[in-house]
């Protein structure tokens, strides 16, 4: 758990509230990627307690990752994502099951190994919502202009 500094207490106070806020305001689509790199950051987090032989803080953000990409499984709409859902769901479920065998052996290479995964589909993520953001404004210039014609 995150203790604020000694020479600014509210610290943590402030930057749980900056977290809370940007959660209730973010789209759907900036909420997975909030939850990917919330997942990479506290992976980050376990390798370095695993190599200072902090377990017991290791433990807990490896289990906020398992938490993590099991929410990002069962937010998958399997009827709508077709093809995409499906491998999504398989490779959430192997990230699963690899966290919890570093989670049991405190194994960095495996953590490791993960965390590539997340960075892989984070960047995969970024690009399809640039490319989709692209479409919508694409659209929006197509649309025929209403409002008085002053040409002549």
């Amino acid at each position: 758990m995150y203790q604020p500094n000694s020479y600014y207490p509210n610290t943590a106070n402030a930057n749980d509230r900056y977290l809370e806020s940007m959660v209730k305001t973010a789209s759907p689509a900036k909420l997975v990627e909030l939850l990917y790199v919330n997942a990479i950051e506290r992976l980050n987090r376990a390798i370095k307690y695993i190599r200072d032989k902090k377990l017991p803080e290791a433990h807990n953000q490896i289990v906020r990752v398992e938490d993590i990409v099991m929410e990002l499984n069962l937010s998958l709409d399997m009827e709508k994502g077709g093809e995409i859902s499906k491998n999504l769901r398989a490779l959430y479920s192997y990230m699963y099951r690899r966290l919890l065998e570093a989670n049991l052996k405190k194994d960095t290479e495996i953590l490791e190994e993960v965390k590539g995964l997340l960075n892989t589909l984070l960047e995969a993520w970024r690009e399809a919502m640039k490319q989709a953001g692209d479409v919508i404004k694409q659209q929006v210039n197509q649309q025929p202009k209403k409002g008085l014609d002053i040409s002549t």
